[in-house]
């Protein structure tokens, strides 16, 4: 039920990431979708689902919560199969459910890398699937933007 190609990235329907800022949880994000848009004076908010957080312990039901605009983005775009990471190259890592921002340490033999998490201060070993290039979403784009997106603006 994602809605990707929509203008609006908060769209009913359309799948995000969502940061959290409980203790525990900030530096990840987790998918989502919106169920719905809120909005009052101060700020907007959205409705959203969690896809791999839950809201009982037998892990049946999804956890719904309404964040604050700020609070998500759209799916990030997704590097080529083939990309390796470098040595100190800022990376999200698939954890516990979510992508965690860390840095990469350690390029290992088997396609695995080491990956340091600035926000638990914990060193972990990760394969080249679970890892992606990390991305901010500032202003309506990626920063950085996917390779495809420079080379071509480069020759636009």
């Amino acid at each position: 039920m994602s809605n990707q190609n929509s203008t609006d990235p908060f769209e009913p329907g359309t799948d995000i990431e969502i940061s959290s800022n409980d203790n525990g949880f900030r530096g990840a994000w987790y998918s989502g979708t919106v169920l719905k848009p809120k909005s009052n004076r101060n700020k907007q908010s959205i409705l959203v689902q969690y896809k791999t957080l839950m809201s009982d312990e037998a892990g049946t039901k999804p956890l719904r919560e309404t964040i604050d605009i700020i609070q998500g983005r759209p799916i990030p775009p997704r590097e080529p199969r083939d990309r390796e990471f470098k040595f100190s190259e800022e990376v999200d890592a698939y954890y516990n459910d979510g992508w965690w921002e860390g840095i990469v340490t350690g390029v290992l033999p088997g396609e695995r890398y080491s990956v340091f998490f600035r926000a638990t201060r914990e060193q972990l070993e990760f394969g080249r699937a679970e890892l992606r290039l990390h991305r901010e979403w500032v202003y309506g784009n990626w920063v950085p933007p996917l390779e495809d997106e420079v080379l071509l603006s480069f020759f636009s």
